[in-house]
């Protein structure tokens, strides 16, 4: 069984080839069960200084609003989650754009979009292999 490490390596050396992203999205679609297990099964704590965390969490409670019984909204791991894909998405943006700016890396920008795109795309289609209550 591939460990979340291998998972993650596998991604780097991905994201850095020249290959089309084909091959992510080909590696998402088999790797898709053990990565939403780990991110269900994770702990994962996002502490941010100041007051953007709790303004973020407020923001996608009000936007977003999950029941547990179908009346309560209530805030939960689904908005931890989106926070921290949000943080990290805006983060992916500007670094990418910034290693661009100063020549870096070439024709990165969209790379690091698709990428993120296809994981999203990815999970919306294992919804119909597993629900939320599996």
């Amino acid at each position: 069984m591939t460990s979340v490490l291998d998972v993650c390596d596998d991604v780097k050396s991905i994201i850095h080839s020249d290959r089309d992203s084909i091959r992510l999205r080909n590696f998402l679609e088999a790797n898709e069960a053990q990565i939403i297990g780990f991110v269900e099964r994770s702990q994962r704590q996002f502490p941010i200084d100041g007051m953007v965390y709790p303004k973020l969490m407020t923001e996608l409670f009000s936007l977003f609003r999950i029941t547990k019984d179908g009346l309560v909204p209530v805030l939960d791991k689904a908005h931890t989650e989106l926070a921290i894909a949000i943080c990290e998405a805006l983060w992916c943006g500007w670094f990418s754009q910034t290693k661009m700016n100063e020549g870096a890396i070439e024709d990165c920008t969209e790379r690091f979009k698709q990428a993120i795109t296809s994981a999203f795309e990815i999970g919306q289609e294992y919804a119909s292999k597993r629900s939320s209550h599996e």
